[in-house]
């Protein structure tokens, strides 16, 4: 009789401690489909602003490769401050942060969700490793433009909020430097940082694919609404 209600016990344990990982299953999938949803929003807004940074980085190559058009000197700089803007992206990791650090994907039995996850989890990877490469792209290239440029002719209409302000360039504006070879350079750099930003926006495309069908999955597997 002992051995019997010692028995019966553990199965009443182990019964408990399986619906309380069941329901701790279930808020961590409702936690990580509104994570998502969040990434999708931030990487629509990041894709749509990182096409406007490629457009105003391609007009820059094109002025810059082209002498003729050198001559649009007031062009060149607006180009050049709207071009160094910083494209990227910050995910949401309130809740893989938690299923990473605790152990606790173990409690996704799903298979499918759990490698789903995984998958998104390599985009975010590969999406980051991205960025600090654009990052490290935009902050050489800025070291040139600075030899180029100087900012004594930029006029911004909020000096304090320079981000959001609207870009005037003075009259008389002129090149620090008119070198051949250091346009070129210069040239060469934004060239590289248009490759590694169009990378950037299509790993952005695949993240939200990726985080879109993720969504519907968990929905559907844990008949979430």
């Amino acid at each position: 009789m002992l051995f019997l209600a010692v028995f019966c016990g553990f199965l009443a344990e182990n019964q408990r401690e399986h619906m309380v990982e069941n329901k701790r299953e279930k808020e961590y999938m409702q936690s990580l489909t509104e994570d998502l949803s969040t990434d999708t929003a931030n990487l629509d807004r990041a894709m749509e602003f990182g096409q406007v940074i490629r457009t105003r980085i391609e007009n820059l190559i094109s002025l810059l490769n082209n002498e003729s058009s050198r001559d649009s000197v007031a062009q060149l700089y607006k180009l050049d401050r709207q071009s160094g803007r910083v494209v990227n992206i910050d995910f949401e990791d309130r809740t893989s942060s938690q299923l990473k650090n605790a152990g606790n994907m173990r409690l996704i039995r799903n298979r499918s969700v759990a490698d789903s996850t995984r998958s998104y989890w390599s985009h975010i990877k590969t999406a980051e490793t991205i960025s600090a490469r654009l990052e490290e792209l935009r902050l050489k290239a800025g070291d040139i433009s600075a030899q180029i440029f100087h900012n004594k002719y930029i006029k911004l209409s909020d000096p304090h909020h320079p981000i959001g302000s609207v870009i005037s360039i003075l009259p008389d504006a002129k090149l620090i430097s008119d070198d051949p070879k250091l346009l070129a350079l210069y040239s060469n750099r934004r060239q590289v940082t248009l490759t590694v930003l169009n990378n950037y926006i299509n790993e952005m495309v695949d993240a939200k694919t990726a985080a879109t069908n993720l969504i519907a999955l968990i929905k559907k597997e844990y008949h979430l609404k």
